[in-house]
Protein backbone atom coordinates (compact mmCIF):
# COMPACT_ATOMS: atom_id res chain seq x y z
CA UNK A 1 0.00 0.00 0.00
CA UNK A 2 2.63 2.55 0.45
CA UNK A 3 3.42 2.37 -3.11
CA UNK A 4 0.20 2.78 -4.37
CA UNK A 5 -1.25 6.28 -5.92
CA UNK A 6 -4.54 6.64 -5.05
CA UNK A 7 -6.25 9.34 -7.90
CA UNK A 8 -9.60 10.51 -6.28
CA UNK A 9 -11.85 12.10 -8.98
CA UNK A 10 -14.71 14.32 -7.55
CA UNK A 11 -17.44 14.79 -10.40
CA UNK A 12 -20.46 16.50 -10.60
CA UNK A 13 -24.15 15.79 -12.70
CA UNK A 14 -22.82 14.96 -16.00
CA UNK A 15 -18.80 16.51 -15.63
CA UNK A 16 -17.92 13.28 -17.74
CA UNK A 17 -17.16 10.35 -14.96
CA UNK A 18 -18.02 7.74 -17.49
CA UNK A 19 -15.94 9.42 -20.10
CA UNK A 20 -13.14 9.72 -17.71
CA UNK A 21 -12.89 5.82 -16.31
CA UNK A 22 -12.90 4.71 -19.81
CA UNK A 23 -10.26 7.62 -20.90
CA UNK A 24 -8.01 6.25 -17.49
CA UNK A 25 -8.73 2.45 -18.97
CA UNK A 26 -7.99 2.80 -22.41
CA UNK A 27 -4.24 4.68 -21.18
CA UNK A 28 -3.43 2.27 -18.87
CA UNK A 29 -3.62 -0.14 -21.03
CA UNK A 30 -0.89 1.26 -23.11
CA UNK A 31 1.46 1.55 -19.65
CA UNK A 32 4.39 -0.79 -19.91
CA UNK A 33 3.11 -2.69 -16.57
CA UNK A 34 0.16 -3.93 -17.72
CA UNK A 35 1.75 -4.98 -21.44
CA UNK A 36 -1.52 -4.53 -23.44
CA UNK A 37 -3.54 -7.02 -21.20
CA UNK A 38 -6.85 -5.98 -20.24
CA UNK A 39 -7.28 -8.56 -17.43
CA UNK A 40 -4.37 -6.84 -15.86
CA UNK A 41 -7.03 -3.84 -15.04
CA UNK A 42 -10.29 -3.89 -12.24
CA UNK A 43 -13.45 -2.31 -12.65
CA UNK A 44 -15.47 -2.28 -9.60
CA UNK A 45 -18.88 -0.81 -9.76
CA UNK A 46 -21.70 -0.83 -7.11
CA UNK A 47 -24.68 -2.40 -9.47
CA UNK A 48 -24.43 -5.00 -12.09
CA UNK A 49 -26.11 -2.57 -14.41
CA UNK A 50 -23.03 0.24 -14.27
CA UNK A 51 -20.46 -3.07 -14.67
CA UNK A 52 -22.19 -3.92 -17.40
CA UNK A 53 -22.23 -0.83 -19.42
CA UNK A 54 -18.55 0.39 -18.36
CA UNK A 55 -17.48 -3.59 -19.38
CA UNK A 56 -19.03 -2.86 -22.63
CA UNK A 57 -17.15 0.37 -23.43
CA UNK A 58 -13.97 -0.68 -22.47
CA UNK A 59 -14.14 -4.10 -24.38
CA UNK A 60 -15.03 -1.63 -27.92
CA UNK A 61 -12.00 0.62 -27.17
CA UNK A 62 -9.90 -2.58 -26.72
CA UNK A 63 -11.33 -4.07 -29.60
CA UNK A 64 -12.56 -7.44 -28.08
CA UNK A 65 -16.00 -9.12 -26.91
CA UNK A 66 -17.58 -8.15 -23.71
CA UNK A 67 -18.78 -11.02 -22.67
CA UNK A 68 -14.27 -12.18 -22.33
CA UNK A 69 -13.73 -9.45 -20.27
CA UNK A 70 -16.43 -9.81 -18.44
CA UNK A 71 -15.87 -13.82 -17.84
CA UNK A 72 -11.98 -13.27 -17.52
CA UNK A 73 -11.43 -10.29 -16.14
CA UNK A 74 -12.21 -8.35 -13.71
CA UNK A 75 -14.85 -6.04 -14.30
CA UNK A 76 -17.04 -7.27 -11.59
CA UNK A 77 -19.19 -5.54 -8.41
CA UNK A 78 -17.54 -6.28 -5.43
CA UNK A 79 -19.93 -9.45 -4.58
CA UNK A 80 -19.00 -10.81 -7.64
CA UNK A 81 -15.06 -10.63 -6.88
CA UNK A 82 -15.59 -11.89 -3.52
CA UNK A 83 -17.64 -14.66 -4.55
CA UNK A 84 -15.03 -15.83 -7.57
CA UNK A 85 -12.41 -15.76 -5.16
CA UNK A 86 -13.97 -17.25 -2.06
CA UNK A 87 -14.79 -20.28 -4.55
CA UNK A 88 -18.69 -20.21 -3.55
CA UNK A 89 -21.03 -22.25 -5.74
CA UNK A 90 -23.98 -21.24 -6.92
CA UNK A 91 -26.45 -23.43 -4.59
CA UNK A 92 -24.76 -21.53 -1.66
CA UNK A 93 -26.08 -18.49 -2.35
CA UNK A 94 -29.46 -17.36 -1.10
CA UNK A 95 -30.58 -14.98 -4.26
CA UNK A 96 -34.02 -14.11 -4.17
CA UNK A 97 -35.59 -16.91 -5.55
CA UNK A 98 -38.79 -18.72 -4.51
CA UNK A 99 -36.65 -21.51 -3.59
CA UNK A 100 -34.79 -19.31 -1.37
CA UNK A 101 -37.42 -17.34 0.18
CA UNK A 102 -39.02 -20.55 1.23
CA UNK A 103 -36.19 -21.56 2.93
CA UNK A 104 -35.57 -18.34 4.48
CA UNK A 105 -38.82 -17.98 5.41
CA UNK A 106 -38.25 -21.71 7.22
CA UNK A 107 -35.32 -20.55 9.14
CA UNK A 108 -36.88 -17.67 10.68
CA UNK A 109 -40.41 -18.94 11.01
CA UNK A 110 -41.71 -16.10 9.10
CA UNK A 111 -43.57 -15.88 5.58
CA UNK A 112 -40.91 -13.08 3.84
CA UNK A 113 -39.74 -12.56 0.56
CA UNK A 114 -37.01 -10.68 -1.13
CA UNK A 115 -37.43 -8.05 -3.48
CA UNK A 116 -35.59 -5.05 -5.01
CA UNK A 117 -37.46 -2.27 -3.98
CA UNK A 118 -36.30 1.32 -6.01
CA UNK A 119 -39.33 2.98 -4.47
CA UNK A 120 -38.03 4.75 -1.18
CA UNK A 121 -35.37 2.33 -0.79
CA UNK A 122 -33.52 3.04 -4.32
CA UNK A 123 -33.28 -0.18 -5.89
CA UNK A 124 -31.37 -2.21 -3.18
CA UNK A 125 -32.82 -5.63 -2.27
CA UNK A 126 -34.90 -5.65 0.94
CA UNK A 127 -36.93 -8.35 2.53
CA UNK A 128 -41.09 -7.82 2.82
CA UNK A 129 -43.78 -9.98 4.75
CA UNK A 130 -43.96 -10.63 7.49
CA UNK A 131 -43.08 -7.53 9.73
CA UNK A 132 -40.75 -8.56 12.66
CA UNK A 133 -39.03 -10.74 10.54
CA UNK A 134 -38.33 -8.49 7.41
CA UNK A 135 -37.31 -5.96 9.64
CA UNK A 136 -35.06 -8.53 11.85
CA UNK A 137 -33.21 -9.59 8.23
CA UNK A 138 -32.98 -5.70 7.18
CA UNK A 139 -31.57 -4.75 9.68
CA UNK A 140 -29.33 -7.36 10.09
CA UNK A 141 -28.04 -6.64 6.71
CA UNK A 142 -27.10 -3.14 7.79
CA UNK A 143 -25.93 -3.67 10.71
CA UNK A 144 -23.14 -6.13 8.53
CA UNK A 145 -23.09 -3.15 5.95
CA UNK A 146 -22.34 -0.41 8.57
CA UNK A 147 -19.69 -3.19 10.40
CA UNK A 148 -21.80 -2.33 14.04
CA UNK A 149 -23.70 -4.69 16.12
CA UNK A 150 -27.19 -5.67 15.27
CA UNK A 151 -28.52 -4.57 18.83
CA UNK A 152 -27.66 -0.78 17.90
CA UNK A 153 -29.61 -0.40 14.03
CA UNK A 154 -32.33 -2.35 15.81
CA UNK A 155 -32.37 -0.20 19.45
CA UNK A 156 -32.28 2.89 17.08
CA UNK A 157 -34.95 1.51 14.91
CA UNK A 158 -37.01 0.92 18.11
CA UNK A 159 -36.86 4.56 19.28
CA UNK A 160 -37.30 6.54 15.86
CA UNK A 161 -39.28 3.77 13.95
CA UNK A 162 -42.77 3.25 14.36
CA UNK A 163 -43.91 -0.26 14.69
CA UNK A 164 -40.14 -1.58 15.09
CA UNK A 165 -39.56 -5.13 17.02
CA UNK A 166 -37.48 -4.83 20.16
CA UNK A 167 -34.06 -5.49 19.39
CA UNK A 168 -34.12 -8.69 21.92
CA UNK A 169 -36.71 -10.38 19.44
CA UNK A 170 -34.51 -8.61 16.55
CA UNK A 171 -31.85 -10.91 17.88
CA UNK A 172 -33.80 -13.92 18.61
CA UNK A 173 -34.51 -14.58 14.45
CA UNK A 174 -31.61 -13.83 13.14
CA UNK A 175 -29.89 -15.96 15.72
CA UNK A 176 -32.61 -18.73 13.97
CA UNK A 177 -31.49 -17.71 10.59
CA UNK A 178 -27.50 -17.68 11.38
CA UNK A 179 -27.93 -21.20 12.80
CA UNK A 180 -30.16 -22.26 10.04
CA UNK A 181 -27.36 -20.81 7.67
CA UNK A 182 -24.42 -22.86 9.12
CA UNK A 183 -26.48 -26.04 9.03
CA UNK A 184 -27.39 -26.18 5.20
CA UNK A 185 -23.92 -24.39 4.09
CA UNK A 186 -25.90 -21.13 2.88
CA UNK A 187 -24.70 -17.93 2.64
CA UNK A 188 -25.81 -15.20 1.60
CA UNK A 189 -24.39 -11.31 -0.52
CA UNK A 190 -23.36 -9.77 2.89
CA UNK A 191 -21.76 -12.71 4.30
CA UNK A 192 -19.88 -13.10 1.10
CA UNK A 193 -18.04 -9.52 1.30
CA UNK A 194 -17.77 -9.98 5.19
CA UNK A 195 -15.18 -13.03 4.70
CA UNK A 196 -13.65 -11.47 2.15
CA UNK A 197 -12.66 -8.47 4.06
CA UNK A 198 -12.36 -10.71 7.14
CA UNK A 199 -15.31 -9.61 9.61
CA UNK A 200 -17.27 -12.16 11.82
CA UNK A 201 -20.28 -11.46 12.31
CA UNK A 202 -22.69 -12.34 15.45
CA UNK A 203 -26.08 -11.39 15.75
CA UNK A 204 -25.49 -10.86 20.07
CA UNK A 205 -22.25 -9.68 20.67
CA UNK A 206 -21.22 -7.61 16.74
CA UNK A 207 -18.58 -7.50 14.41
CA UNK A 208 -15.28 -9.27 15.36
CA UNK A 209 -12.01 -8.72 12.98
CA UNK A 210 -10.38 -11.93 11.80
CA UNK A 211 -8.56 -13.03 9.16
CA UNK A 212 -9.61 -12.17 5.61
CA UNK A 213 -10.74 -15.42 3.21
CA UNK A 214 -9.89 -15.75 -0.56
CA UNK A 215 -6.94 -14.55 -2.45
CA UNK A 216 -6.79 -11.00 -3.40
CA UNK A 217 -6.68 -10.94 -7.57
CA UNK A 218 -3.45 -11.63 -9.04
CA UNK A 219 -1.85 -9.59 -11.62
CA UNK A 220 -4.28 -6.68 -11.63
CA UNK A 221 -2.09 -3.61 -11.47
CA UNK A 222 -4.52 -0.87 -11.03
CA UNK A 223 -8.80 -0.34 -10.03
CA UNK A 224 -10.97 1.77 -11.32
CA UNK A 225 -13.30 1.95 -8.13
CA UNK A 226 -17.06 4.02 -9.94
CA UNK A 227 -20.20 5.59 -7.83
CA UNK A 228 -17.69 5.09 -4.96
CA UNK A 229 -19.61 7.94 -3.04
CA UNK A 230 -22.14 5.14 -2.52
CA UNK A 231 -19.80 2.76 -0.09
CA UNK A 232 -20.68 1.24 2.90
CA UNK A 233 -18.00 0.75 5.09
CA UNK A 234 -18.32 -2.92 4.74
CA UNK A 235 -17.79 -2.14 0.66
CA UNK A 236 -14.92 0.29 1.32
CA UNK A 237 -13.16 -2.45 3.18
CA UNK A 238 -13.31 -4.50 0.10
CA UNK A 239 -12.12 -2.06 -2.19
CA UNK A 240 -9.26 -1.36 -0.08
CA UNK A 241 -8.40 -5.12 0.28
CA UNK A 242 -8.39 -4.84 -3.38
CA UNK A 243 -5.62 -2.56 -3.76
CA UNK A 244 -3.56 -4.86 -1.81
CA UNK A 245 -2.27 -7.17 -4.20
CA UNK A 246 1.14 -7.35 -4.90
CA UNK A 247 1.26 -6.34 -8.65
CA UNK A 248 -1.31 -2.97 -7.84
CA UNK A 249 0.19 0.42 -8.54
CA UNK A 250 -3.14 2.67 -8.50
CA UNK A 251 -6.43 3.51 -7.89
CA UNK A 252 -9.25 5.60 -9.29
CA UNK A 253 -12.01 6.20 -6.97
CA UNK A 254 -14.42 8.66 -9.25
CA UNK A 255 -17.87 9.82 -7.23
CA UNK A 256 -19.60 12.43 -6.25
CA UNK A 257 -19.86 13.10 -2.29
CA UNK A 258 -23.45 14.94 -3.23
CA UNK A 259 -24.99 12.10 -5.17
CA UNK A 260 -25.41 9.60 -1.98
CA UNK A 261 -28.63 8.58 -1.90
CA UNK A 262 -28.52 5.27 0.17
CA UNK A 263 -27.55 5.92 3.41
CA UNK A 264 -30.06 4.14 4.87
CA UNK A 265 -28.39 1.41 3.45
CA UNK A 266 -24.77 2.34 5.27
CA UNK A 267 -23.70 4.51 1.97
CA UNK A 268 -21.51 7.15 3.27
CA UNK A 269 -19.24 9.79 1.18
CA UNK A 270 -17.17 9.77 4.49
CA UNK A 271 -15.29 6.61 2.98
CA UNK A 272 -14.59 7.65 -0.55
CA UNK A 273 -13.09 11.22 1.12
CA UNK A 274 -11.39 9.16 3.34
CA UNK A 275 -8.75 7.39 1.14
CA UNK A 276 -4.99 9.46 1.39
CA UNK A 277 -5.01 10.51 -2.47
CA UNK A 278 -1.84 10.93 -3.79
CA UNK A 279 -3.68 13.70 -6.69
CA UNK A 280 -7.31 14.82 -6.38
CA UNK A 281 -9.11 16.68 -9.17
CA UNK A 282 -12.44 18.49 -9.57
CA UNK A 283 -14.15 17.74 -12.63
CA UNK A 284 -14.74 21.46 -13.76
CA UNK A 285 -17.54 21.45 -16.22
CA UNK A 286 -20.99 20.01 -16.39
CA UNK A 287 -21.58 18.75 -20.37
CA UNK A 288 -25.10 18.24 -19.78
CA UNK A 289 -27.04 20.74 -17.53
CA UNK A 290 -27.54 24.21 -18.47
CA UNK A 291 -26.97 27.12 -16.37
CA UNK A 292 -30.81 27.50 -14.62
CA UNK A 293 -30.66 23.28 -14.43
CA UNK A 294 -27.34 23.46 -12.61
CA UNK A 295 -28.21 26.44 -11.04
CA UNK A 296 -31.18 24.98 -9.53
CA UNK A 297 -29.33 21.39 -8.43
CA UNK A 298 -26.58 23.78 -6.23
CA UNK A 299 -29.60 25.40 -4.43
CA UNK A 300 -30.90 22.24 -3.19
CA UNK A 301 -27.63 21.22 -1.96
CA UNK A 302 -27.70 24.43 -0.26
CA UNK A 303 -30.51 23.60 2.04
CA UNK A 304 -27.92 20.56 3.16
CA UNK A 305 -27.85 20.73 6.78
CA UNK A 306 -24.26 20.27 7.17
CA UNK A 307 -21.02 19.29 4.26
CA UNK A 308 -22.05 21.42 1.47
CA UNK A 309 -19.33 23.44 -0.42
CA UNK A 310 -18.91 24.91 -3.73
CA UNK A 311 -17.17 22.97 -6.14
CA UNK A 312 -17.45 25.69 -8.68
CA UNK A 313 -18.56 23.42 -11.74
CA UNK A 314 -19.23 25.23 -14.66
CA UNK A 315 -22.27 24.84 -16.33
CA UNK A 316 -22.59 23.77 -20.18
CA UNK A 317 -22.69 25.66 -22.98
CA UNK A 318 -26.11 25.02 -24.46
CA UNK A 319 -29.37 27.35 -23.40
CA UNK A 320 -31.98 25.45 -20.74
CA UNK A 321 -35.10 26.76 -18.45
CA UNK A 322 -36.93 25.83 -15.48
CA UNK A 323 -40.29 25.67 -15.58
CA UNK A 324 -42.65 25.08 -12.47
CA UNK A 325 -46.28 23.93 -13.28
CA UNK A 326 -49.56 23.39 -11.07
CA UNK A 327 -50.89 20.33 -13.21
CA UNK A 328 -48.77 17.54 -13.92
CA UNK A 329 -51.39 15.92 -15.61
CA UNK A 330 -51.65 18.17 -18.55
CA UNK A 331 -47.77 18.05 -18.92
CA UNK A 332 -48.23 14.18 -19.32
CA UNK A 333 -50.89 14.90 -21.61
CA UNK A 334 -49.17 17.03 -24.04
CA UNK A 335 -46.08 14.49 -24.34
CA UNK A 336 -44.69 13.87 -27.51
CA UNK A 337 -43.28 10.02 -27.96
CA UNK A 338 -40.48 11.08 -30.62
CA UNK A 339 -38.74 13.67 -28.21
CA UNK A 340 -36.60 12.71 -25.62
CA UNK A 341 -38.37 12.58 -22.32
CA UNK A 342 -37.29 11.59 -19.12
CA UNK A 343 -40.25 11.51 -16.58
CA UNK A 344 -39.30 10.81 -12.85
CA UNK A 345 -41.16 10.45 -9.54
CA UNK A 346 -40.15 9.71 -6.20
CA UNK A 347 -41.85 6.58 -5.32
CA UNK A 348 -42.86 3.73 -7.17
CA UNK A 349 -46.35 4.19 -6.36
CA UNK A 350 -45.97 7.92 -8.17
CA UNK A 351 -44.66 6.44 -11.55
CA UNK A 352 -47.71 4.03 -11.37
CA UNK A 353 -49.72 7.31 -11.51
CA UNK A 354 -47.95 8.67 -14.47
CA UNK A 355 -47.85 5.14 -16.55
CA UNK A 356 -51.89 5.28 -15.97
CA UNK A 357 -52.48 8.82 -17.10
CA UNK A 358 -49.58 7.99 -20.23
CA UNK A 359 -51.89 5.05 -20.95
CA UNK A 360 -54.97 6.69 -21.02
CA UNK A 361 -54.00 9.55 -23.36
CA UNK A 362 -52.81 6.83 -25.32
CA UNK A 363 -48.57 8.15 -25.31
CA UNK A 364 -45.77 5.33 -25.58
CA UNK A 365 -42.87 5.21 -23.00
CA UNK A 366 -40.52 2.64 -21.56
CA UNK A 367 -40.02 2.30 -17.88
CA UNK A 368 -36.22 3.08 -16.74
CA UNK A 369 -36.13 -0.33 -14.68
CA UNK A 370 -38.25 -2.14 -16.66
CA UNK A 371 -38.10 -6.26 -16.81
CA UNK A 372 -37.09 -7.78 -20.04
CA UNK A 373 -40.40 -9.40 -20.55
CA UNK A 374 -41.74 -5.76 -20.69
CA UNK A 375 -39.62 -5.12 -23.78
CA UNK A 376 -39.54 -8.44 -25.32
CA UNK A 377 -44.10 -7.30 -24.97
CA UNK A 378 -42.81 -4.72 -27.69
CA UNK A 379 -40.83 -6.63 -29.65
CA UNK A 380 -43.10 -8.89 -29.80
CA UNK A 381 -46.22 -6.94 -30.62
CA UNK A 382 -44.15 -5.24 -33.43
CA UNK A 383 -43.85 -8.74 -35.36
CA UNK A 384 -47.26 -8.97 -35.52
CA UNK A 385 -48.49 -5.40 -36.39
CA UNK A 386 -45.84 -6.09 -39.50
CA UNK A 387 -47.71 -9.66 -40.26
CA UNK A 388 -50.93 -7.94 -40.14
CA UNK A 389 -49.39 -5.62 -42.74
CA UNK A 390 -47.94 -7.75 -45.00
CA UNK A 391 -44.70 -7.02 -43.93
CA UNK A 392 -42.09 -10.00 -42.68
CA UNK A 393 -41.17 -9.98 -39.25
CA UNK A 394 -37.69 -10.92 -37.75
CA UNK A 395 -37.01 -14.17 -36.27
CA UNK A 396 -36.62 -12.75 -32.54
CA UNK A 397 -40.02 -10.54 -33.35
CA UNK A 398 -41.92 -14.09 -33.96
CA UNK A 399 -40.23 -15.20 -30.30
CA UNK A 400 -41.44 -12.75 -28.76
CA UNK A 401 -44.87 -12.68 -30.18
CA UNK A 402 -45.43 -16.90 -29.37
CA UNK A 403 -44.28 -15.59 -25.66
CA UNK A 404 -46.75 -13.32 -24.98
CA UNK A 405 -49.71 -15.32 -27.50
CA UNK A 406 -51.30 -17.76 -25.73
CA UNK A 407 -51.60 -21.51 -26.98
CA UNK A 408 -55.48 -21.90 -27.12
CA UNK A 409 -58.46 -20.02 -24.90
CA UNK A 410 -61.25 -21.51 -23.52
CA UNK A 411 -64.77 -19.41 -23.66
CA UNK A 412 -67.54 -20.27 -21.89
CA UNK A 413 -70.44 -19.71 -24.08
CA UNK A 414 -74.20 -21.13 -23.53
CA UNK A 415 -72.97 -22.80 -20.33
CA UNK A 416 -70.46 -24.85 -22.26
CA UNK A 417 -67.28 -24.31 -22.66
CA UNK A 418 -65.67 -23.91 -26.07
CA UNK A 419 -61.56 -24.25 -26.86
CA UNK A 420 -60.13 -22.32 -29.83
CA UNK A 421 -56.57 -23.32 -30.33
CA UNK A 422 -54.11 -20.40 -31.53
CA UNK A 423 -50.88 -22.63 -31.60
CA UNK A 424 -50.64 -25.95 -32.84
CA UNK A 425 -49.38 -28.25 -29.83
CA UNK A 426 -45.37 -28.11 -29.40
CA UNK A 427 -45.11 -24.77 -32.06
CA UNK A 428 -43.79 -23.09 -29.42
CA UNK A 429 -40.72 -25.51 -28.10
CA UNK A 430 -39.78 -26.70 -32.19
CA UNK A 431 -39.36 -23.42 -32.87
CA UNK A 432 -37.59 -22.48 -29.53
CA UNK A 433 -35.09 -25.86 -30.50
CA UNK A 434 -33.95 -24.85 -33.63
CA UNK A 435 -37.56 -23.97 -36.05
CA UNK A 436 -36.13 -19.88 -35.34
CA UNK A 437 -32.77 -20.99 -37.33
CA UNK A 438 -34.55 -21.67 -40.46
CA UNK A 439 -36.17 -18.01 -40.96
CA UNK A 440 -34.24 -14.72 -40.65
CA UNK A 441 -37.33 -12.93 -41.56
CA UNK A 442 -40.66 -14.66 -41.39
CA UNK A 443 -43.54 -13.60 -43.82
CA UNK A 444 -47.57 -14.34 -43.30
CA UNK A 445 -47.19 -17.68 -45.39
CA UNK A 446 -44.69 -18.59 -43.50
CA UNK A 447 -47.31 -18.49 -40.39
CA UNK A 448 -48.59 -22.02 -41.15
CA UNK A 449 -45.22 -23.57 -41.76
CA UNK A 450 -44.51 -22.35 -37.85
CA UNK A 451 -47.80 -23.80 -35.86
CA UNK A 452 -49.80 -20.86 -36.29
CA UNK A 453 -53.58 -22.36 -36.83
CA UNK A 454 -55.95 -20.81 -38.96
CA UNK A 455 -57.74 -19.22 -36.39
CA UNK A 456 -54.64 -17.27 -35.40
CA UNK A 457 -53.71 -16.27 -38.94
CA UNK A 458 -56.75 -14.66 -39.21
CA UNK A 459 -56.86 -12.79 -36.51
CA UNK A 460 -52.92 -12.12 -37.54
CA UNK A 461 -54.35 -10.83 -40.93
CA UNK A 462 -57.66 -8.46 -39.73
CA UNK A 463 -55.99 -7.20 -36.93
CA UNK A 464 -57.72 -8.54 -34.35
CA UNK A 465 -54.46 -10.15 -32.61
CA UNK A 466 -54.67 -7.72 -29.88
CA UNK A 467 -57.43 -9.30 -28.33
CA UNK A 468 -55.32 -12.25 -27.18
CA UNK A 469 -52.04 -10.39 -26.08
CA UNK A 470 -52.34 -7.97 -22.46
CA UNK A 471 -52.34 -4.60 -23.85
CA UNK A 472 -52.51 -5.23 -26.77
CA UNK A 473 -55.66 -3.17 -28.09
CA UNK A 474 -53.98 -0.04 -26.42
CA UNK A 475 -50.31 -0.97 -28.44
CA UNK A 476 -52.32 -1.28 -31.67
CA UNK A 477 -54.40 2.27 -31.20
CA UNK A 478 -51.19 4.10 -30.18
CA UNK A 479 -49.31 2.83 -32.87
CA UNK A 480 -51.76 3.73 -35.70
CA UNK A 481 -51.56 7.10 -34.07
CA UNK A 482 -47.81 7.38 -33.60
CA UNK A 483 -46.20 5.00 -35.95
CA UNK A 484 -44.34 1.62 -35.34
CA UNK A 485 -40.67 3.32 -35.34
CA UNK A 486 -41.98 5.22 -31.97
CA UNK A 487 -44.01 2.44 -30.73
CA UNK A 488 -41.05 -0.27 -31.32
CA UNK A 489 -38.63 2.43 -29.36
CA UNK A 490 -40.39 5.14 -27.15
CA UNK A 491 -38.12 7.88 -25.88
CA UNK A 492 -40.25 8.86 -23.45
CA UNK A 493 -39.13 7.07 -20.07
CA UNK A 494 -40.57 6.71 -16.54
CA UNK A 495 -39.15 5.20 -13.40
CA UNK A 496 -37.99 6.39 -9.73
CA UNK A 497 -35.45 9.50 -9.04
CA UNK A 498 -32.78 6.21 -7.85
CA UNK A 499 -33.34 3.95 -10.91
CA UNK A 500 -32.41 7.35 -12.93
CA UNK A 501 -29.66 7.35 -11.58
CA UNK A 502 -26.82 8.14 -13.98
CA UNK A 503 -29.36 8.55 -16.83
CA UNK A 504 -30.14 11.93 -18.97
CA UNK A 505 -32.44 13.53 -21.63
CA UNK A 506 -32.97 16.94 -23.19
CA UNK A 507 -36.32 16.92 -21.50
CA UNK A 508 -37.33 15.90 -18.36
CA UNK A 509 -40.43 16.16 -16.04
CA UNK A 510 -40.04 15.69 -12.18
CA UNK A 511 -43.76 14.92 -10.74
CA UNK A 512 -42.63 16.67 -6.79
CA UNK A 513 -45.57 14.62 -4.66
CA UNK A 514 -43.72 12.45 -1.94
CA UNK A 515 -45.00 9.96 0.37
CA UNK A 516 -46.59 10.80 3.69
CA UNK A 517 -44.06 8.25 5.20
CA UNK A 518 -41.01 9.84 2.93
CA UNK A 519 -42.12 13.23 4.81
CA UNK A 520 -42.52 12.47 8.15
CA UNK A 521 -38.96 10.49 8.21
CA UNK A 522 -37.34 13.33 6.82
CA UNK A 523 -39.06 15.41 9.68
CA UNK A 524 -37.63 13.43 12.46
CA UNK A 525 -34.02 12.87 11.11
CA UNK A 526 -31.35 15.48 9.81
CA UNK A 527 -30.07 12.59 8.23
CA UNK A 528 -32.76 11.56 6.50
CA UNK A 529 -33.59 15.24 5.35
CA UNK A 530 -30.23 15.98 3.92
CA UNK A 531 -30.99 12.13 1.78
CA UNK A 532 -34.14 14.00 0.48
CA UNK A 533 -31.96 17.32 -0.72
CA UNK A 534 -29.22 15.01 -2.48
CA UNK A 535 -32.31 12.87 -4.23
CA UNK A 536 -34.10 16.19 -5.36
CA UNK A 537 -29.93 17.71 -6.38
CA UNK A 538 -30.11 14.26 -8.32
CA UNK A 539 -33.59 14.51 -10.17
CA UNK A 540 -32.92 18.03 -10.87
CA UNK A 541 -29.68 17.64 -12.27
CA UNK A 542 -30.97 14.67 -15.23
CA UNK A 543 -31.80 17.38 -17.43
CA UNK A 544 -29.87 19.15 -20.18
CA UNK A 545 -32.30 21.47 -22.07
CA UNK A 546 -35.62 21.78 -20.39
CA UNK A 547 -36.75 20.63 -16.68
CA UNK A 548 -40.06 21.09 -15.77
CA UNK A 549 -41.15 20.77 -12.08
CA UNK A 550 -44.84 19.75 -11.90
CA UNK A 551 -46.68 19.63 -8.93
CA UNK A 552 -50.25 17.49 -8.43
CA UNK A 553 -52.80 19.97 -6.82
CA UNK A 554 -54.02 17.39 -5.01
CA UNK A 555 -51.03 16.38 -2.86
CA UNK A 556 -49.40 18.17 0.14
CA UNK A 557 -46.53 16.75 0.60
CA UNK A 558 -44.04 17.78 -1.96
CA UNK A 559 -40.06 17.59 -2.57
CA UNK A 560 -38.20 21.16 -1.49
CA UNK A 561 -37.28 22.15 -4.77
CA UNK A 562 -36.37 26.03 -4.71
CA UNK A 563 -37.47 26.18 -8.11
Amino acid sequence: MSNLKVLRAIGGAGTGKTRLMIGTAEKALARPEVGGNPFAIGFSSFTRAARSEAAGRAAEAWGMRKEELEQHGWFRTAHSVAYRQLGITKGEVLGGSKADDQWVSQAIDSSVSYCIDDDSEGGVGIYTGDPVAAAALNYWSLARSMVVPLRQIAEAAYEFVDDAPPADEVIRRIQLYEDAKRLDHRTDFTDMLSRFVGVKNDPATGPEFVAPEGAVPEGVVGWIFDEAQDASRLLDLACRRLVTGDDCRWAWLVGDPFQVLYSWAGASSEFFMGWEATRQEIMPKSYRCAKPILELGERCLQQLSKGYWNRGILPADHDGEVIESGNYEDDLSDLAPDEETLVIARTNRHVSKIAMILDEVGVPYRRVKSKQGAYNRDIGMTGLWKLQHGEPATADEWTQAIDILPSATVKKADGSEQQKQWLERGAKSQWNKGGKDRFDLLFPEDLKAVGATEHLREKIASGSWSDLVDGGSRWQKAAKRWGLGVMSNPRIRIGTVHSAKGMEADNVIILSSVGRRVRDSADRSEERADEERRIEYVAVTRAKRKLIVAHDPRERCRMDIPV
